[in-house]
């Protein structure tokens, strides 16, 4: 099994006391795709990842929330229930022959 898509917090990530990120300047930042946990006497602190990293778990969280809220609304629900019912029975088309259907009309 491979590593996910999306960054995920990770025991194993590098652990640095606040004496070292002295030597996190702006180029060893630009170089690096590790994920620190800063802390201070073992006290985790705070987490240092890249900015892209940081906008993965952004757009997965929106992702999550907005599935939580379809799935939350009873109107919602019960069109996805139902399109997986016609599913079930057979009874979905694939989108192309749709959009082919569409543009004849």
């Amino acid at each position: 099994m491979g590593l996910p898509a999306y960054p995920v917090i990770d025991p194993t990530i590098k652990h640095v006391g606040v004496s070292k990120l002295r030597e996190l300047n702006a180029t060893a930042l630009k170089e690096t795709d590790d994920t620190f946990v800063i802390q201070d006497n073992n006290t985790p602190l705070a987490v240092l990842l890249t900015y892209e990293k940081f906008l993965i778990m952004q757009q997965k969280l929106m992702s999550v929330m907005n599935t939580l809220e379809l799935l939350t609304e009873s109107k919602e629900l019960t069109g996805v229930l139902a399109g997986i019912e016609e599913m079930s029975a057979g009874r979905a088309r694939p989108l192309a022959d749709i959009e082919a259907e569409l543009e004849k009309k």
